[in-house]
C-alpha cells in the first residue's frame, strides 16, 4: 500500500523508504503487542490452573476453558519449553507466596497437573520447578536445617530409609538449601526429652516411638489397644481412613505430622522359660511406654517396673528384668534379643510410630528467609506430602525388618517360639476388652475408638 500510494503522488525515494520503515514498524509493535498479550494470557490461565489444584479446588468452567486455551497454545508452539517453565515457575512462586496449599491437595497434585500440562510438562518436572521456586529465597550458605532426634537404632529402616532415599532427595531437590541433621539411638534421651528440646529450640523434628506418639496425639493412643489390629493390611486401612483425624490431633498439641509408620506389632520376650501366661506372672515385667502397657499388664495380675528405653538393654542383662513387651526389630536393632530365650505368639498389640515437626519451625523458616507466613506454611507441607510419598516404602522395609528378625531368632539365635493355648488366647482377649474400656475418654475418645472398630469390621467383611 505504501509503494502504491509513493508512487500516485510521486514521492520521492527517501520519502517512499520512510512510509515504508514507518509501515514495518507499525506491523512489528502490533505483532509485539499481540505476542505480549498472547503470553499474558497464557500466564493467567496457567495460574488460575495451578491455583486450583495448589488449593485443591474442584475445576470450574472457567478453569476448565483456561486450560483448553493452555494445551492450544502449547500444541501451536505459541509457547515453548523454555516459555513454560519460566511461567511455571513464577505461577509457582506466586502460590506458595500468597495461597496456602495442605498435604491433602499435594497428593491429588500429581494426577491432576499431568491431566493439564501433559505431553508438554510431566509432574516430575513440574515437581522439580516447584522446589526451585521453594527454595529460591534460601540462600546456599544458610541452608533451612531440621533436627531430628529419634530412639530408632542405627542400620534399621527406621533410620536407613530416610538417610538413603528421603533426605538425599530433599537436598537433591532443593540444591542442598534443605538439609536434615538425625541424632539417632537416643542420644537426645527418650521421645519426652526429645520434645522439651523442640520446644527450646534445640531440635526441631522427632522421630517418635509410641511414647512420643502418645505424649503428641492422645487421640492416637486408640492405635495401641491390645488386639485392635490383626494384620498391616488393617494398619494401613485404618491410616488411610482416619488419618485427618490424626492429623488435627497433633496439630492441637503444636506439631505438624510428616509420617506416620510403624514400631511394629509387639510380643512378649522372656529370658525365663515359658509356657503360657502363669509362667509369665511369676517373673520380674518391665514396662516403657505408658498407661496402655501399664494396664494390659495390671489386667493380666502383673505388676510391671517402669524402665527408661536406653536402659532395658541393661536391665534384660543383670537380671533386673525377665521380660518384655517390644517390636522384634527393635530387639534386634538394640541387641536386645541376646537376653531373651523365648518369645509369645501371637503378638499382643499395634504400636505406630512417626516424624513430627514443631509447628513453631513456621515461624523461625519465616524468619530466616524473610518471606510471609504463607510462604513458610506451605514449606511444611511440602514436605509433609513428600515424606508422605516415602511412607509406603518405609513401612514395608520396616515391616520385612520385622519378619526376618523373628525368623534369625529361631533359626540362628537359638530363640524359641511359645504359641499361648486357646485358653490363654481367651484370657486375652478378656483383658483386652477390659483395657479398652478403662481407657475410653481417659486415654484416647470413646468415638474414635467405635468409628475403628466399625471401620475394621467393615474391612473384614471385604476381604476374608
Amino acid at each position: 500500500m505504501a509503494i502504491s500510494i509513493a508512487r500516485s503522488v510521486n514521492i520521492r525515494p527517501p520519502v517512499r523508504w520512510l512510509c515504508l520503515f514507518l509501515a514495518a514498524t507499525l506491523l512489528f509493535a502490533g505483532a509485539a503487542a499481540a505476542a505480549d498479550a498472547a503470553r499474558t494470557d497464557f500466564q493467567n490461565n496457567l495460574q488460575a490452573s495451578l491455583e486450583a489444584i495448589w488449593t485443591g479446588q474442584e475445576f470450574s468452567p472457567e478453569v476448565k476453558q483456561r486450560q483448553q486455551s493452555l494445551q492450544t497454545a502449547l500444541t501451536s508452539g505459541n509457547v515453548n519449553k523454555a516459555e513454560l517453565e519460566s511461567m511455571m515457575e513464577a505461577a509457582f512462586l506466586s502460590l506458595l507466596d500468597r495461597q496456602k496449599t495442605s498435604r491433602y491437595a499435594l497428593k491429588a497434585l500429581p494426577e491432576r497437573f499431568n491431566a493439564i500440562f501433559a505431553p508438554h510438562m510431566d509432574w516430575k518436572r513440574g515437581r522439580e520447578i516447584m522446589w526451585r521456586a521453594m527454595a529460591s529465597p534460601v540462600k546456599k550458605e544458610d541452608p533451612v536445617i531440621f533436627r531430628v532426634g529419634t530412639l530408632a537404632p542405627p542400620g534399621t529402616p527406621w533410620l536407613s530409609v530416610p538417610e538413603t532415599i528421603a533426605f538425599p532427595e530433599f537436598e537433591r531437590l532443593s540444591d542442598g538449601k534443605f538439609i536434615t541433621k538425625i541424632y539417632g539411638g537416643g542420644v537426645m534421651g527418650e521421645d519426652p526429652e526429645i520434645l522439651k528440646k523442640m520446644g527450646s529450640g534445640q531440635l526441631d523434628c522427632c522421630g517418635c516411638t509410641a511414647l512420643g506418639v502418645l505424649e503428641t496425639c492422645p487421640e492416637a493412643a486408640v492405635l495401641l489397644v491390645p488386639g485392635l489390629f490383626t494384620s498391616f493390611e488393617e494398619v494401613d486401612y485404618i491410616f488411610e481412613k482416619f488419618r485427618k483425624r490424626l492429623d488435627d490431633g497433633f496439630e492441637k498439641k503444636g506439631y505438624v505430622l510428616w509420617a506416620l509408620i510403624d514400631t511394629g506389632f509387639f510380643y512378649m520376650f522372656s529370658t525365663t522359660k515359658t509356657a503360657g501366661l502363669e509362667d509369665i506372672k511369676k517373673q520380674k515385667v518391665l514396662t516403657w511406654f505408658g498407661s496402655i502397657e501399664t494396664t494390659f499388664f495390671k489386667e493380666l495380675g502383673i505388676t510391671p517396673k517402669p524402665v527408661a528405653v536406653p536402659d532395658i538393654v541393661a536391665a534384660l542383662n543383670t537380671g533386673a528384668a525377665e521380660t518384655n513387651i517390644a517390636p522384634a526389630a527393635w530387639m534386634l536393632g538394640m541387641q536386645a534379643y541376646q537376653y531373651s530365650n523365648y518369645y509369645i505368639k501371637p503378638h499382643l498389640l499395634y504400636s505406630p510410630a512417626a516424624v513430627i515437626v514443631s509447628v513453631d519451625k513456621k515461624h523461625k523458616i519465616q524468619k530466616q528467609l524473610g518471606v510471609s507466613a504463607v510462604f513458610s506454611h506451605n514449606i511444611i507441607e511440602v514436605l509433609a506430602a513428600e515424606w508422605n510419598i516415602v511412607e509406603p516404602e518405609w513401612r514395608r522395609q520396616i515391616r520385612m525388618y520385622e519378619e526376618k528378625s523373628l525368623k534369625a531368632f529361631e533359626t540362628k539365635c537359638g530363640m524359641k517360639s511359645v504359641t499361648l493355648s486357646a485358653e490363654d488366647q481367651a484370657v486375652l482377649q478378656k483383658v483386652n476388652k477390659a483395657v479398652a474400656q478403662k481407657l475410653t475418654g481417659t486415654v484416647f475418645p470413646g468415638d474414635l475408638l467405635g468409628e475403628i472398630q466399625k471401620a475394621l469390621e467393615e474391612f473384614r467383611a471385604k476381604t476374608h
